[in-house]
C-alpha cells in the first residue's frame, strides 16, 4: 500500500473558504478582489468537484496548451464535462451547488497555476496550521465521498482513476472510522 494522501475535511475546507471570502471583502483593490474570487472558484472545483488544478486553469508546454482551461461550454446542468490531464479521457464530475451562473460566466479562469498553488499552501499554514497543496482539495473530495458512503466504483469514476486500487487509498485515509466500523461488525 502506498503513502496515505494528505486530506482536509469538509469542515476544514469551509474554514479555508470562509477565510478567503473574508479576505475578498476586506481587500481594497478591484484586481485583488477578482483574483481572490477566481481562487474561490478554483477551490470549489477542487474540493466539491474533485478537479485537478490543470483541469481548472489548464496546462501549457512550450507555449502550447496540453490541457485547455475549463470553459463555459463544459458546464452541463448539474455536471461538468472535463478532459482529464491523465490520458485525455472525458469524464463527468458534479457541478458544485455554489458554482452558480455568476461563477460560470467567469470561465475560463485567468490565474497562474503556481500562484494558486502558493496561495493554497500559504492559507493552509495560516488558517489550518498544516501543509496542504491544491491536490489536497481533490484528496478531500474523494475521502469525503467515501466517508459519506458513496461506493468505491463511483468515486473512481468521478476522480478519473483508471485503477480501483488508486481510489482504494481513500478507504485508509480515516483509520478512526475504519476501526469504529470494524468494532461495530463484531459487537453482537
Amino acid at each position: 500500500m502506498g503513502k496515505l494522501p494528505k486530506i482536509i475535511s469538509a469542515e476544514e475546507f469551509e474554514t479555508l473558504f470562509t477565510h478567503v471570502r473574508k479576505l475578498r471583502v476586506i481587500t481594497k483593490t478591484k484586481r485583488k478582489k477578482q483574483v481572490l474570487n477566481q481562487y474561490m472558484i478554483a477551490m470549489l472545483l477542487g474540493f466539491e468537484a474533485g478537479m485537478r488544478i490543470s483541469e481548472i486553469v489548464g496546462y501549457k508546454i512550450n507555449g502550447n496548451w496540453k490541457i485547455k482551461p475549463l470553459s463555459q461550454e463544459q458546464i452541463e446542468g448539474a455536471a461538468i464535462r472535463i478532459i482529464s490531464g491523465k490520458g485525455q479521457k472525458d469524464r463527468i464530475v458534479p457541478r458544485p451547488k455554489r458554482f452558480n451562473e455568476k461563477a460560470v460566466k467567469q470561465l475560463p479562469l485567468f490565474i497562474n497555476r503556481r500562484a494558486l498553488q502558493h496561495f493554497i499552501t500559504k492559507i493552509g499554514k495560516q488558517v489550518l496550521k498544516k501543509h496542504i497543496t491544491f491536490h489536497t482539495l481533490r484528496h478531500g473530495f474523494c475521502t469525503h465521498l467515501i466517508n459519506m458512503g458513496r461506493p468505491l466504483h463511483e468515486v473512481q469514476m468521478l476522480a478519473g482513476h483508471s485503477r480501483l486500487d488508486t481510489t482504494g487509498i481513500y478507504l485508509h485515509a480515516n483509520p478512526k472510522k475504519a476501526i469504529e466500523g470494524a468494532r461495530e461488525v463484531f459487537e453482537q
